[in-house]
């Protein structure tokens, strides 16, 4: 057991230098993580019942069957690639929605442009409507493996809010067609590309690790409200700093922020 719990600290080690070295603020490498864990958790529940073995009948080869099972978790943690699960052909169209919650555990959002509001999701997660709310809702444990949703957005105006998970979020758009986004106690990798900014966008994040990256027409006006917690904002392009009526208005609090604007599109 002392050799497990050694290869574990080595592990965590690594982990945060290579975290590090790499982007100490990028999210995608952390995602990864949380996701695999999903799917190989049950090896740690071998490990320990090969150890428990081992306890009983010490045969030496189930104590090193039990390190390296253990091992063989860590590695597919790091190397596993969640992504590679394509989206299941069966979707759901949902009308009357003006907000669209995602709430638990974790998974990967892609938003593209369609005439209506279709929603494709993988096993493990539920989709459902209350009044004019879309739900999605996963958990870490109905389904070992990597959720996906894939959500066909109309030209309608949207708000969405995160909480209590790890979401990874993607989508190119002709035009903005959220009004609000809300975080909350989630770890959230979000990454829009708007061809246009028809409506303004306000964004709350609290108690939460958020990293954002926004490409954006050329001359779109932006504010960032922090009150606590830890920001590092990177601007390139033609945008304007204003707190006039922005374009992009961001309320920050408690948490760790990465903010990354692009605009020239």
């Amino acid at each position: 057991m002392k050799i497990i719990f050694g290869i574990f600290l080595i592990f965590i080690g690594t982990l945060l230098l290579t975290t590090i070295f790499l982007d100490v603020f990028s999210l995608s490498f952390l995602t990864r993580i949380f996701h695999n864990l999903g799917l190989f958790w049950p090896l740690i529940l071998i490990t320990f019942g090969v150890y428990f073995i081992y306890l009983s009948v010490r045969k030496r080869w189930l104590y090193f069957l039990s390190v390296g099972v253990f091992s063989a978790f860590l590695i597919l943690l790091l190397v596993w690639p969640y992504e590679s699960v394509s989206t299941p052909g069966k979707y759901q169209v949902f009308t009357g929605v003006k907000r669209i919650s995602f709430k638990s555990g974790g998974f990967t959002v892609r938003f593209i442009e369609g005439e209506e509001l279709r929603v494709y999701a993988s096993s493990g997660i539920e989709v459902s409507k209350l009044g004019s709310d879309l739900i999605v809702k996963g958990s870490l444990w109905r389904k070992l493996g990597p959720k996906i949703v894939e959500i066909e957005s109309p030209r309608d105006i949207f708000e969405l809010s995160f909480e209590n998970g790890a979401f990874t979020v993607k989508g190119e758009f002709e035009e903005n067609r959220f009004t609000r986004i809300e975080t909350k106690d989630s770890v959230l990798n979000i990454r829009f590309n708007f061809q246009k900014m028809n409506v303004p966008l306000y964004f709350e994040a609290e108690d939460c690790v958020l990293e954002v990256l926004f490409r954006l027409p050329t001359g779109v006006s932006y504010f960032i409200d922090k009150k606590d917690g830890l920001l590092l904002k990177t601007i390139e392009g033609n945008i304007v700093e204003s707190d006039f009526n922005p374009d992009l208005f961001f309320k920050l609090k408690d948490g760790v922020f990465r903010v990354h604007l692009e605009g020239g599109i």
